[in-house]
C-alpha cells in the first residue's frame, strides 16, 4: 500500500508516513548512477597517460598532477561533507559532476600543459563531492533498519564504475584517440550531473514523507549535535577515519601496482594479468552483497563489529597469498586476490559508508562520510610511490608485509568501537 502523503514541509507537522518504495528506490538509483558515472572523469587521465607522454606531455608533470590530485580530493572531502549537510546533497551533486565535466572539457578542447595542470588538480576538489553527498542521501532515504544491505548493493558502483571506465576510455582510446576520450567524459558527466539536479530530492520531507518512528535519529533534537563541527571532534569518526587509512592504502596500492606484481613476480603474461588482477574486484562485488545482509541481521547495533571481524580476514588472507601466489598458479591466484578483496571489502564498506550514515544521522551524515573519506584518502598520496619503493629495497615480499601490518594497525584502531554494545548516532 501506498504511503499516505502528509502536507508541508515543517517537521513538527509531518506524520510518521514513510515514503513510497518506488521513490526510496529512484532515489538509490541516481546516487549509484551518480557515483558510477563519477569515474569517467576520475580514471580518463590514468587510461590516456601513455598517449600522453607519446605527445610531448611529460611522466614527470602527469605524476605532479595526480599527486596534486590526490591531494585536492583528501582537502575536498572535508569541504564537500560541511557543504552537503549544509546546503543538501543535491546541490553537491549536480555541481560537483558539473565541474569535473567542465575541467575534463577544458582540456579535451585546450590541450595544453597548464590547463592540464590547473583543471585535473582541481579535479581532485569537484571529484570529493561525489562520496559524502551519496552517503547522505542513502542516509536520508533509507530507514536504518535496511541500511546495510542497501549500502551493500549500492556500494558495487564504485567497482563496476570504475571497470566501465576502464573499458569506456580505452575503447575511445583505441578508436578515435586521446582528446575524444577527454571530450566524451565531460559530457557525459555534465549531462548526468543535469539529470541529478533536476531530478534528485534532498529529503523524504521535502517530498511531504517522513519515517517517524523508523527516523535514525529520533533521539535526537534538531539541530542538536549536527555539522562538521560536531563530527571532526566525535572520537567514533575520528577512530574510523584512521582505521580506513591503511584499508585504503592497500586498496589503492592494488590498484596500481596488481598486474605490475602478476606479471613481474608470478610471472604471468600482461593479458593474463590483468585478467587475474579482476579477481579482487569479483571477490569486492561478493563481500559487499553478503557483508550488508549480515551486517543488517547479525550485526544492526555495531556493525562496526563486521568490519573488525573484515579486517582480521584481510590480514589473514594476505597472510596465505603472501606465501602462495607465487605457486598457486592463474585461478590459484584468482581465489587468493578473490578472498582478499571479499573481505577488504566488507570492512571499507562499513567504515566508510555505513558505520558514518550511522554515526552521521540524517543530520550529519555527509561530514561524517566527509571526515572518513578524508582522513583515509591521505593514504592515496603514498600508494603509488611507496610501494615500490619498498619493493626496490625489499622485494615484493615486503611490500605484502607492509600490507599486512596496516591491516593489523587498522585493525587495533577499530578495536575500541567493535567492543562497544552500540554505535549509532552522535548526540
Amino acid at each position: 500500500m501506498e504511503a499516505k502523503r502528509t502536507i508541508g514541509h515543517n517537521p513538527d507537522t509531518i506524520a510518521a508516513s514513510p515514503p513510497p518504495f518506488s521513490l526510496q528506490t529512484r532515489m538509490v538509483v541516481l546516487t549509484y548512477l551518480a557515483y558510477f558515472f563519477y569515474y569517467l572523469t576520475r580514471k580518463h587521465l590514468g587510461v590516456a597517460t601513455h598517449a600522453l607522454t607519446e605527445d610531448g606531455f611529460s611522466e614527470k608533470l602527469i605524476a605532479a598532477v595526480q599527486t596534486g590530485y590526490g591531494a585536492c580530493y583528501a582537502i575536498g572531502q572535508f569541504m564537500s561533507g560541511a557543504l552537503g549537510d549544509r546546503i543538501g546533497p543535491r546541490i553537491g551533486l549536480s555541481l560537483g559532476m558539473i565541474l569535473s565535466a567542465i575541467a575534463t572539457l577544458a582540456f579535451g578542447i585546450f590541450p595544453f600543459v597548464a590547463v592540464l595542470a590547473i583543471c585535473f588538480t582541481l579535479n581532485g576538489l569537484f571529484q570529493a563531492t561525489g562520496w559524502p553527498n551519496c552517503c547522505k542521501v542513502v542516509t536520508l532515504w533509507v530507514s536504518h533498519a535496511k541500511r546495510g544491505r542497501v549500502m551493500g548493493f549500492w556500494l558495487t558502483c564504485y567497482i563496476f564504475g570504475s571497470l566501465a571506465a576502464n573499458m569506456i576510455a580505452g575503447y575511445i582510446l583505441e578508436h578515435y584517440g586521446w582528446r575524444q576520450v577527454f571530450l566524451f567524459t565531460g559530457v557525459t558527466v555534465l549531462l548526468v550531473g543535469i539529470i541529478q539536479g533536476l531530478f534528485l530530492i534532498n529529503t523524504p520531507e521535502d517530498a511531504g514523507y517522513s519515517f517517524g518512528e523508523d527516523a535514525p535519529e529520533i533521539a535526537v533534537e534538531r539541530g542538536r549535535g549536527e555539522g562538521f563541527s560536531h563530527m571532526i571532534r566525535e572520537p567514533a569518526v575520528l577512530l574510523l577515519g584512521f582505521s580506513y587509512t591503511g584499508l585504503k592504502f592497500v586498496r589503492y596500492a592494488f590498484f596500481a601496482w596488481l598486474p605490475y606484481y602478476l606479471a613481474t613476480a608470478v610471472g604471468m603474461s600482461d593479458g593474463n594479468s590483468a585478467y587475474v588482477s579482476n579477481g579482487f574486484e569479483i571477490g569486492g562485488v561478493l563481500g559487499l552483497l553478503i557483508g550488508g545482509i549480515v551486517a543488517d541481521r547479525f550485526f544492526p547495533n555495531n556493525r562496526c563489529r563486521l568490519a573488525f571481524l573484515a579486517l582480521i580476514g584481510m590480514v589473514a588472507a594476505l597472510v596465505v597469498y603472501r606465501m602462495s601466489s607465487a605457486s598457486s598458479g592463474l585461478w590459484g591466484n584468482v581465489a587468493g586476490l578473490a578472498v582478499i578483496g571479499f573481505f577488504l571489502y566488507i570492512a571499507d564498506a562499513i567504515i566508510s559508508g555505513t558505520a558514518a550514515q550511522d554515526i552521521g544521522g540524517s543530520g550529519s551524515a555527509a561530514s561524517a562520510a566527509g571526515i572518513i573519506n578524508g582522513i583515509g584518502s591521505t593514504s592515496m598520496l603514498f600508494a603509488g610511490m611507496l610501494p615500490i619503493a619498498i619493493k626496490d629495497r625489499w622485494g615484493w615480499d615486503g611490500v605484502f608485509v607492509c600490507f599486512i601490518i596496516l591491516g593489523v594497525i587498522s585493525s587495533a584502531i577499530l578495536l575500541p568501537l567493535a567492543l562497544r554494545e552500540k554505535v549509532g548516532r552522535a548526540a
